[in-house]
Protein backbone atom coordinates (compact mmCIF):
# COMPACT_ATOMS: atom_id res chain seq x y z
CA UNK A 1 0.00 0.00 0.00
CA UNK A 2 1.62 3.23 -1.10
CA UNK A 3 1.94 6.44 0.83
CA UNK A 4 -0.19 8.24 -1.77
CA UNK A 5 -3.02 5.73 -1.20
CA UNK A 6 -2.94 6.36 2.54
CA UNK A 7 -3.17 10.09 2.01
CA UNK A 8 -6.11 9.69 -0.36
CA UNK A 9 -8.10 7.34 1.84
CA UNK A 10 -7.67 9.13 5.12
CA UNK A 11 -5.99 12.51 4.75
CA UNK A 12 -3.66 13.79 7.46
CA UNK A 13 -3.42 12.17 10.88
CA UNK A 14 -4.79 15.31 12.53
CA UNK A 15 -7.79 15.42 10.22
CA UNK A 16 -11.05 15.91 12.04
CA UNK A 17 -12.71 14.17 9.14
CA UNK A 18 -10.04 13.28 6.59
CA UNK A 19 -10.18 11.59 3.20
CA UNK A 20 -8.82 12.89 -0.07
CA UNK A 21 -9.85 16.43 -1.23
CA UNK A 22 -11.02 18.23 -4.36
CA UNK A 23 -10.90 22.02 -4.12
CA UNK A 24 -12.14 24.48 -6.65
CA UNK A 25 -10.36 27.78 -6.63
CA UNK A 26 -12.46 30.63 -7.93
CA UNK A 27 -11.06 31.74 -11.22
CA UNK A 28 -10.35 35.41 -11.28
CA UNK A 29 -12.11 36.78 -14.31
CA UNK A 30 -10.30 40.09 -14.56
CA UNK A 31 -12.23 41.85 -11.79
CA UNK A 32 -15.61 41.16 -13.38
CA UNK A 33 -18.94 41.46 -11.56
CA UNK A 34 -19.03 37.73 -10.70
CA UNK A 35 -15.83 38.15 -8.71
CA UNK A 36 -17.43 40.85 -6.57
CA UNK A 37 -20.22 38.44 -5.58
CA UNK A 38 -18.05 35.40 -4.93
CA UNK A 39 -18.05 34.18 -1.35
CA UNK A 40 -15.02 32.19 -0.27
CA UNK A 41 -15.74 32.04 3.46
CA UNK A 42 -17.39 28.70 4.31
CA UNK A 43 -20.87 28.56 5.78
CA UNK A 44 -21.36 26.72 9.11
CA UNK A 45 -20.57 23.02 9.15
CA UNK A 46 -23.37 20.50 8.79
CA UNK A 47 -24.22 18.22 11.73
CA UNK A 48 -21.90 15.23 12.03
CA UNK A 49 -23.19 11.94 10.59
CA UNK A 50 -25.01 9.75 13.12
CA UNK A 51 -24.04 6.11 13.66
CA UNK A 52 -26.85 3.52 13.87
CA UNK A 53 -26.39 1.64 17.16
CA UNK A 54 -28.54 -1.37 16.26
CA UNK A 55 -29.97 -3.19 13.23
CA UNK A 56 -32.49 -6.00 13.37
CA UNK A 57 -32.21 -8.71 10.75
CA UNK A 58 -35.34 -7.35 9.06
CA UNK A 59 -33.91 -3.81 9.02
CA UNK A 60 -30.60 -5.10 7.68
CA UNK A 61 -32.30 -7.00 4.87
CA UNK A 62 -34.37 -3.94 3.95
CA UNK A 63 -31.22 -1.80 3.76
CA UNK A 64 -29.53 -4.34 1.49
CA UNK A 65 -32.54 -4.42 -0.84
CA UNK A 66 -32.70 -0.63 -0.98
CA UNK A 67 -28.99 -0.01 -1.49
CA UNK A 68 -28.46 -2.64 -4.18
CA UNK A 69 -31.16 -1.09 -6.38
CA UNK A 70 -30.35 0.96 -9.45
CA UNK A 71 -30.17 4.65 -8.56
CA UNK A 72 -32.51 6.05 -11.20
CA UNK A 73 -34.09 8.72 -8.99
CA UNK A 74 -32.44 12.15 -8.84
CA UNK A 75 -32.30 13.37 -5.23
CA UNK A 76 -29.99 16.31 -5.85
CA UNK A 77 -30.82 20.01 -6.31
CA UNK A 78 -33.63 21.01 -8.65
CA UNK A 79 -33.03 24.75 -8.42
CA UNK A 80 -30.19 27.15 -7.80
CA UNK A 81 -28.26 30.04 -9.32
CA UNK A 82 -27.50 30.17 -13.03
CA UNK A 83 -23.93 29.53 -14.10
CA UNK A 84 -22.27 32.81 -15.06
CA UNK A 85 -21.19 33.27 -18.65
CA UNK A 86 -17.80 34.62 -19.61
CA UNK A 87 -14.27 33.65 -18.74
CA UNK A 88 -14.26 31.19 -15.85
CA UNK A 89 -11.33 28.90 -15.05
CA UNK A 90 -11.26 26.07 -12.54
CA UNK A 91 -7.93 24.77 -11.29
CA UNK A 92 -8.16 21.07 -10.50
CA UNK A 93 -5.30 20.23 -8.14
CA UNK A 94 -4.88 16.47 -8.15
CA UNK A 95 -2.60 14.92 -5.53
CA UNK A 96 -1.80 12.08 -7.91
CA UNK A 97 -3.02 11.59 -11.48
CA UNK A 98 -1.92 7.96 -11.42
CA UNK A 99 -4.68 7.24 -8.88
CA UNK A 100 -7.93 6.33 -10.67
CA UNK A 101 -10.47 8.17 -8.43
CA UNK A 102 -8.55 11.44 -8.77
CA UNK A 103 -8.64 11.08 -12.55
CA UNK A 104 -12.36 10.25 -12.62
CA UNK A 105 -13.34 13.11 -10.31
CA UNK A 106 -11.30 15.49 -12.42
CA UNK A 107 -12.96 14.16 -15.55
CA UNK A 108 -16.35 15.03 -14.02
CA UNK A 109 -15.15 18.57 -13.35
CA UNK A 110 -13.92 18.86 -16.94
CA UNK A 111 -17.16 17.53 -18.42
CA UNK A 112 -19.32 19.90 -16.41
CA UNK A 113 -17.09 22.90 -17.06
CA UNK A 114 -16.90 22.20 -20.79
CA UNK A 115 -20.70 22.13 -21.04
CA UNK A 116 -20.72 25.65 -19.54
CA UNK A 117 -17.99 26.97 -21.80
CA UNK A 118 -15.56 27.16 -18.89
CA UNK A 119 -11.92 26.09 -18.74
CA UNK A 120 -10.19 23.62 -16.43
CA UNK A 121 -6.47 23.55 -15.73
CA UNK A 122 -5.27 20.29 -14.17
CA UNK A 123 -2.21 20.35 -11.93
CA UNK A 124 -0.62 17.11 -10.76
CA UNK A 125 0.93 16.76 -7.30
CA UNK A 126 2.76 13.62 -8.51
CA UNK A 127 1.83 11.63 -5.42
CA UNK A 128 3.70 13.69 -2.81
CA UNK A 129 2.67 16.30 -0.25
CA UNK A 130 5.37 18.68 -1.46
CA UNK A 131 4.26 18.20 -5.06
CA UNK A 132 0.64 18.91 -4.16
CA UNK A 133 1.64 22.04 -2.24
CA UNK A 134 3.58 23.18 -5.30
CA UNK A 135 0.55 22.48 -7.51
CA UNK A 136 -1.64 24.56 -5.19
CA UNK A 137 0.82 27.44 -5.43
CA UNK A 138 0.74 27.17 -9.22
CA UNK A 139 -3.03 27.31 -9.08
CA UNK A 140 -2.96 30.44 -6.92
CA UNK A 141 -0.44 32.05 -9.24
CA UNK A 142 -2.83 31.45 -12.16
CA UNK A 143 -5.55 33.33 -10.24
CA UNK A 144 -8.36 31.01 -11.36
CA UNK A 145 -12.06 31.33 -10.67
CA UNK A 146 -11.88 28.12 -8.66
CA UNK A 147 -9.59 25.22 -7.49
CA UNK A 148 -10.88 21.62 -7.03
CA UNK A 149 -8.57 19.18 -5.25
CA UNK A 150 -8.84 15.68 -3.78
CA UNK A 151 -5.94 16.42 -1.45
CA UNK A 152 -5.82 16.40 2.34
CA UNK A 153 -7.08 19.80 3.52
CA UNK A 154 -5.00 19.64 6.69
CA UNK A 155 -1.80 19.44 4.66
CA UNK A 156 -2.81 22.44 2.51
CA UNK A 157 -3.84 24.95 5.14
CA UNK A 158 -1.44 27.70 4.07
CA UNK A 159 -2.53 27.86 0.40
CA UNK A 160 -6.19 27.31 1.34
CA UNK A 161 -6.09 30.27 3.73
CA UNK A 162 -4.46 32.36 1.03
CA UNK A 163 -7.16 31.36 -1.44
CA UNK A 164 -9.96 32.25 0.97
CA UNK A 165 -8.32 35.60 1.72
CA UNK A 166 -8.25 36.31 -2.01
CA UNK A 167 -11.97 35.49 -2.33
CA UNK A 168 -11.27 32.17 -4.04
CA UNK A 169 -13.61 29.47 -2.69
CA UNK A 170 -12.00 26.09 -2.08
CA UNK A 171 -14.17 23.01 -2.59
CA UNK A 172 -12.83 19.65 -1.51
CA UNK A 173 -13.58 16.18 -2.77
CA UNK A 174 -12.52 13.80 -0.03
CA UNK A 175 -10.51 16.64 1.46
CA UNK A 176 -11.77 15.55 4.85
CA UNK A 177 -14.14 12.88 6.19
CA UNK A 178 -17.59 14.43 6.47
CA UNK A 179 -19.70 16.14 3.78
CA UNK A 180 -20.57 19.83 3.85
CA UNK A 181 -18.75 23.10 4.57
CA UNK A 182 -15.72 23.00 6.87
CA UNK A 183 -14.98 26.44 8.34
CA UNK A 184 -12.15 25.00 10.44
CA UNK A 185 -10.33 23.90 7.28
CA UNK A 186 -11.40 26.75 5.00
CA UNK A 187 -13.43 24.47 2.73
CA UNK A 188 -16.47 26.08 1.15
CA UNK A 189 -17.71 22.53 0.58
CA UNK A 190 -16.37 19.02 1.00
CA UNK A 191 -17.86 16.38 -1.27
CA UNK A 192 -17.82 12.86 0.11
CA UNK A 193 -20.25 10.06 0.90
CA UNK A 194 -21.76 9.77 4.38
CA UNK A 195 -19.26 7.61 6.31
CA UNK A 196 -21.91 6.56 8.84
CA UNK A 197 -24.03 5.20 5.98
CA UNK A 198 -21.03 3.39 4.52
CA UNK A 199 -20.43 1.59 7.81
CA UNK A 200 -24.13 0.90 8.30
CA UNK A 201 -24.35 -0.60 4.81
CA UNK A 202 -21.45 -2.97 5.45
CA UNK A 203 -22.98 -4.03 8.77
CA UNK A 204 -26.41 -4.50 7.22
CA UNK A 205 -25.04 -6.79 4.51
CA UNK A 206 -23.18 -8.97 7.00
CA UNK A 207 -26.14 -9.21 9.40
CA UNK A 208 -28.62 -9.86 6.59
CA UNK A 209 -26.58 -12.47 4.70
CA UNK A 210 -25.67 -14.29 7.93
CA UNK A 211 -29.32 -14.14 9.05
CA UNK A 212 -28.30 -12.46 12.30
CA UNK A 213 -25.58 -15.00 13.15
CA UNK A 214 -22.46 -13.29 11.81
CA UNK A 215 -18.98 -13.79 13.22
CA UNK A 216 -17.09 -10.69 12.10
CA UNK A 217 -13.52 -9.43 12.12
CA UNK A 218 -12.93 -5.76 11.35
CA UNK A 219 -9.66 -4.46 9.93
CA UNK A 220 -8.78 -0.81 10.53
CA UNK A 221 -5.86 1.61 10.60
CA UNK A 222 -6.36 3.23 14.01
CA UNK A 223 -3.99 6.10 13.30
CA UNK A 224 -6.70 7.85 11.26
CA UNK A 225 -9.81 9.40 12.78
CA UNK A 226 -11.97 8.62 9.74
CA UNK A 227 -10.93 4.95 9.88
CA UNK A 228 -11.95 4.81 13.53
CA UNK A 229 -15.29 6.46 12.70
CA UNK A 230 -16.07 4.01 9.90
CA UNK A 231 -15.01 1.14 12.15
CA UNK A 232 -17.43 2.25 14.84
CA UNK A 233 -20.23 2.71 12.29
CA UNK A 234 -19.65 -0.83 10.99
CA UNK A 235 -18.95 -2.77 14.18
CA UNK A 236 -21.51 -1.19 16.54
CA UNK A 237 -24.63 -2.70 14.89
CA UNK A 238 -22.88 -6.08 14.55
CA UNK A 239 -21.75 -6.06 18.20
CA UNK A 240 -25.31 -5.20 19.28
CA UNK A 241 -26.88 -7.93 17.13
CA UNK A 242 -27.91 -10.60 19.67
CA UNK A 243 -26.98 -13.57 17.50
CA UNK A 244 -23.81 -12.03 16.05
CA UNK A 245 -20.32 -11.85 17.48
CA UNK A 246 -17.50 -9.38 16.89
CA UNK A 247 -14.50 -11.66 17.03
CA UNK A 248 -11.74 -9.07 16.83
CA UNK A 249 -10.77 -5.66 15.54
CA UNK A 250 -7.37 -5.81 13.84
CA UNK A 251 -5.37 -2.59 13.85
CA UNK A 252 -3.31 -2.87 10.66
CA UNK A 253 -1.44 0.17 9.32
CA UNK A 254 -2.27 0.32 5.63
CA UNK A 255 1.37 0.80 4.79
CA UNK A 256 2.22 -2.51 6.49
CA UNK A 257 -0.49 -4.56 4.77
CA UNK A 258 1.72 -6.15 2.15
CA UNK A 259 4.46 -7.19 4.55
CA UNK A 260 2.32 -8.29 7.50
CA UNK A 261 -0.90 -9.65 6.05
CA UNK A 262 0.18 -13.27 5.63
CA UNK A 263 1.08 -13.69 9.31
CA UNK A 264 -1.99 -11.74 10.48
CA UNK A 265 -4.37 -13.89 8.42
CA UNK A 266 -2.64 -17.07 9.63
CA UNK A 267 -3.25 -15.93 13.19
CA UNK A 268 -6.92 -15.21 12.52
CA UNK A 269 -7.41 -18.65 11.00
CA UNK A 270 -5.72 -20.26 13.99
CA UNK A 271 -7.88 -18.37 16.50
CA UNK A 272 -11.27 -18.39 14.78
CA UNK A 273 -11.24 -21.23 12.31
CA UNK A 274 -12.08 -21.03 8.64
CA UNK A 275 -15.60 -19.54 8.71
CA UNK A 276 -16.08 -15.81 9.34
CA UNK A 277 -16.78 -12.42 7.79
CA UNK A 278 -14.41 -9.49 7.50
CA UNK A 279 -15.36 -5.83 7.18
CA UNK A 280 -13.10 -2.83 6.69
CA UNK A 281 -12.91 0.88 6.00
CA UNK A 282 -11.34 0.44 2.57
CA UNK A 283 -10.76 -2.26 0.01
CA UNK A 284 -7.05 -1.52 -0.13
CA UNK A 285 -6.44 -4.36 2.36
CA UNK A 286 -8.27 -7.04 0.44
CA UNK A 287 -5.86 -7.90 -2.36
CA UNK A 288 -3.40 -8.96 0.33
CA UNK A 289 -6.05 -10.58 2.53
CA UNK A 290 -7.37 -12.68 -0.38
CA UNK A 291 -3.86 -13.74 -1.37
CA UNK A 292 -3.12 -14.85 2.21
CA UNK A 293 -6.42 -16.75 2.42
CA UNK A 294 -5.75 -18.56 -0.86
CA UNK A 295 -2.25 -19.47 0.27
CA UNK A 296 -3.71 -20.93 3.47
CA UNK A 297 -6.25 -22.99 1.54
CA UNK A 298 -9.28 -21.13 2.89
CA UNK A 299 -12.59 -21.32 1.03
CA UNK A 300 -14.42 -18.23 -0.35
CA UNK A 301 -17.70 -19.97 0.50
CA UNK A 302 -16.83 -19.80 4.21
CA UNK A 303 -14.81 -16.58 4.54
CA UNK A 304 -16.37 -13.49 3.00
CA UNK A 305 -14.97 -9.97 2.75
CA UNK A 306 -17.08 -6.80 2.71
CA UNK A 307 -15.37 -3.49 1.99
CA UNK A 308 -15.68 0.09 0.83
CA UNK A 309 -14.25 2.39 -1.87
CA UNK A 310 -14.50 -0.30 -4.60
CA UNK A 311 -11.37 0.11 -6.72
CA UNK A 312 -11.22 -2.02 -9.89
CA UNK A 313 -9.72 -4.90 -7.91
CA UNK A 314 -12.86 -5.07 -5.74
CA UNK A 315 -15.16 -5.11 -8.77
CA UNK A 316 -13.04 -7.90 -10.25
CA UNK A 317 -13.09 -10.05 -7.12
CA UNK A 318 -16.85 -9.62 -6.62
CA UNK A 319 -17.52 -10.34 -10.30
CA UNK A 320 -15.43 -13.54 -10.29
CA UNK A 321 -16.75 -14.88 -7.01
CA UNK A 322 -13.54 -14.38 -5.05
CA UNK A 323 -13.35 -13.78 -1.32
CA UNK A 324 -14.77 -10.26 -1.57
CA UNK A 325 -18.54 -10.42 -1.92
CA UNK A 326 -19.64 -6.80 -1.47
CA UNK A 327 -18.30 -3.25 -1.43
CA UNK A 328 -19.64 0.27 -0.95
CA UNK A 329 -18.31 2.45 -3.80
CA UNK A 330 -18.25 6.23 -4.08
CA UNK A 331 -19.38 8.07 -7.21
CA UNK A 332 -16.83 8.93 -9.87
CA UNK A 333 -17.78 11.72 -12.30
CA UNK A 334 -20.82 12.79 -10.22
CA UNK A 335 -18.46 14.18 -7.57
CA UNK A 336 -16.97 16.46 -10.25
CA UNK A 337 -20.42 17.82 -11.15
CA UNK A 338 -21.18 18.38 -7.47
CA UNK A 339 -17.95 20.35 -7.18
CA UNK A 340 -18.85 22.59 -10.13
CA UNK A 341 -22.29 23.16 -8.60
CA UNK A 342 -20.62 24.28 -5.39
CA UNK A 343 -18.45 26.71 -7.35
CA UNK A 344 -21.48 28.22 -9.05
CA UNK A 345 -23.23 28.70 -5.72
CA UNK A 346 -20.11 30.23 -4.18
CA UNK A 347 -19.85 32.68 -7.10
CA UNK A 348 -23.47 33.68 -6.41
CA UNK A 349 -22.76 34.09 -2.70
CA UNK A 350 -25.06 31.17 -1.81
CA UNK A 351 -24.41 28.21 0.46
CA UNK A 352 -23.71 24.84 -1.17
CA UNK A 353 -26.57 22.46 -1.91
CA UNK A 354 -27.50 20.15 0.97
CA UNK A 355 -27.06 16.99 -1.05
CA UNK A 356 -25.16 13.77 -0.41
CA UNK A 357 -25.53 10.99 -2.99
CA UNK A 358 -27.28 7.95 -1.44
CA UNK A 359 -25.12 4.96 -0.63
CA UNK A 360 -24.87 2.13 -3.16
CA UNK A 361 -23.85 -1.47 -2.46
CA UNK A 362 -22.10 -3.63 -5.06
CA UNK A 363 -22.77 -7.37 -4.93
CA UNK A 364 -22.32 -10.06 -7.58
CA UNK A 365 -25.89 -9.66 -8.84
CA UNK A 366 -25.49 -5.95 -9.65
CA UNK A 367 -21.74 -5.61 -10.14
CA UNK A 368 -22.08 -4.54 -13.79
CA UNK A 369 -24.82 -1.97 -13.19
CA UNK A 370 -24.52 1.73 -12.33
CA UNK A 371 -21.24 2.12 -14.21
CA UNK A 372 -19.92 -1.23 -13.00
CA UNK A 373 -19.01 -2.47 -16.46
CA UNK A 374 -16.25 0.16 -16.35
CA UNK A 375 -15.42 -0.62 -12.71
CA UNK A 376 -16.78 2.66 -11.40
CA UNK A 377 -19.95 3.92 -9.74
CA UNK A 378 -21.97 6.19 -12.04
CA UNK A 379 -25.58 6.55 -10.83
CA UNK A 380 -28.16 6.07 -13.58
CA UNK A 381 -30.13 9.15 -12.50
CA UNK A 382 -29.01 11.39 -15.42
CA UNK A 383 -27.33 13.75 -12.98
CA UNK A 384 -25.60 15.72 -15.75
CA UNK A 385 -28.96 16.59 -17.32
CA UNK A 386 -30.44 17.67 -13.98
CA UNK A 387 -27.46 19.89 -13.20
CA UNK A 388 -27.58 21.51 -16.64
CA UNK A 389 -31.25 22.36 -16.14
CA UNK A 390 -30.32 24.15 -12.92
CA UNK A 391 -27.21 25.87 -14.28
CA UNK A 392 -28.75 26.96 -17.59
CA UNK A 393 -32.32 27.56 -16.45
CA UNK A 394 -33.69 24.97 -18.89
CA UNK A 395 -36.39 22.36 -18.40
CA UNK A 396 -35.14 19.50 -20.54
CA UNK A 397 -36.55 16.03 -19.78
CA UNK A 398 -34.05 13.91 -17.85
Amino acid sequence: MTEKYLRHVFGGPAARRGIGMVALIGAACAAGPAMAQTRSQPYPAWPDPVISPTLSVAEAKAIVVERTKKQTEWKGPSDGPRAPAGSVTIAYVSPDQSYTPHVLWGRGVEEAAKALGWKVMTLNGQGTVSGTLSAMQQALAANPTAIVTPADANALQKPIKEAVARHIPVIGIHATAFPGPHPDLGLYMNIVSNPAEIGQTEAAYVIAMADGKARDIHMVDDSYAIARFKAKATTTPIANCSGCKMLETVNMPLGDASARMSSVVSGLLARYGDSWWMTTCCDGYYTNVAAALRAAGASPTKIKLVGADAPPSAYDMIRKGGFEVASVPEPSSLFGYMAVDAVIRAMAGQEPAHFVQPTFLIVKENVDSEGGRKNEFVPSNNFACHYMNVWKGTNNPC
